[in-house]
């Protein structure tokens, strides 16, 4: 399949048929990022994920009250709460019913906006390629085309008079389906109260952190001089990568944790590094590498590669949705 990526329309969303753009009022990537973070809405979404296993269809209740403020709630096919994902500014919270756990950490930094921006404009092409519609509402078909090498393709369909992506579809190399998030049913602008994204805890649970924050930054800073423990981060990059965000803490077992979070504008690479004494055992479906003096493992989970290997004392591990020659070169330029 080339990169056009050529594909059926039809495909859950009925009979569309594409139309000139020239009565639509111009789109920008801008005005798709800031609706994303911004809207506030009501809907059911049906994301699909293919994968080595075949394809894997979740449906989600999504409540969004602006920036940071979610409610998600994983539904079974009986329609019944599998799992609640609440966001509310500040923590995010994650209740699981039928294992009565609920499990809180510090949201994770995205970084600006405009600097977001600017990496997406750098880096992908920017088509509008015609009208349709969904859900009875008029929207524009988009393609983000990736400049380098091994990132994903995105195409959008674009809700015409609020800017926000009614469907997402990303798509590797060469062609394949990675991921498809369709709303399935919205109401925008509802009418929200604080409870609808603050996380209530039900009786009876247990409570656990899944990651205590210690030190946190931005790539304009460093960590602390006083602190004993600084492992190194790669020194090579793919190309369009840059540093966001980094964070030192202690995971669930109370393990300490380095992370750099490296994004491209519309993608995220994170590098992991822990005590290579507490470094998970290869899962049964990965593969032992070599990573330049010294042996890993590689996993595939479709187009969704990870990367576990050890220097020294120290255990790392890159996760991200980049060919495994890539990461093979970032992991080799760890010092």
């Amino acid at each position: 399949m080339s990169r056009t990526i050529s594909f059926l329309f039809g495909l859950a969303v009925g009979a569309l048929a594409l139309a000139p753009t020239a009565q639509a009022r111009p789109l920008a990537l801008e005005d798709v990022l800031t609706a994303r973070e911004t809207l506030s809405y009501r809907g059911l979404l049906r994301v699909t994920r293919t994968g080595p296993a075949g394809t894997r269809q979740q449906r989600l209740r999504v409540t969004r009250a602006g920036h940071q403020r979610v409610r998600q709630e994983l539904l079974d096919a009986s329609g019944a709460v599998r799992d609640v994902l609440v966001s509310d500014g500040a923590v995010r919270w994650h209740h699981t019913p039928r294992l009565r756990a609920v499990t809180v950490s510090p949201l994770e930094a995205e970084g600006s906006l405009p600097r977001r921006l600017a990496l997406a404009r750098r880096n992908y092409g920017f088509r509008v390629l015609g009208q349709l519609r969904h859900l009875n509402r008029l929207v524009l078909l988009v393609q983000l085309t990736p400049r380098a090498a091994g990132n994903l393709t995105h195409r959008l369909w674009v809700d015409q008079a609020t800017r926000l992506p009614l469907v997402v579809e990303r798509r590797d190399e060469a062609g394949q389906l990675v991921d498809r998030s369709e709303f399935l049913s919205i109401t925008f602008s509802p009418r929200l109260s604080p409870e609808d994204t603050r996380f209530r805890l039900p009786p009876g649970v247990r409570v656990s952190n899944a990651t205590t924050v210690l030190a946190q930054g931005s790539s304009g800073s460093l960590p602390p001089a006083g602190q004993r423990w600084r492992p190194e981060p790669p020194r090579w990059l793919p190309k369009g990568y840059e540093l966001l965000h980094w964070q030192h803490f202690l995971d669930h077992r109370r393990v300490p944790t380095f992370v750099w979070r490296y994004h491209d504008g519309l993608s995220l690479l994170s590098c992991f590094a822990t005590d290579a004494r507490s470094q998970a055992s290869p899962p049964a479906d990965s593969r032992a590498v070599r990573v330049g003096a010294g042996e890993g493992f590689a996993l595939a989970q479709g187009p969704k590669h990870l990367l576990s290997w050890r220097v020294g004392q120290t255990a790392y591990t890159l996760v991200g949705h980049l060919p495994e020659a890539i990461l093979d070169t970032v992991a080799g330029s760890v010092p």
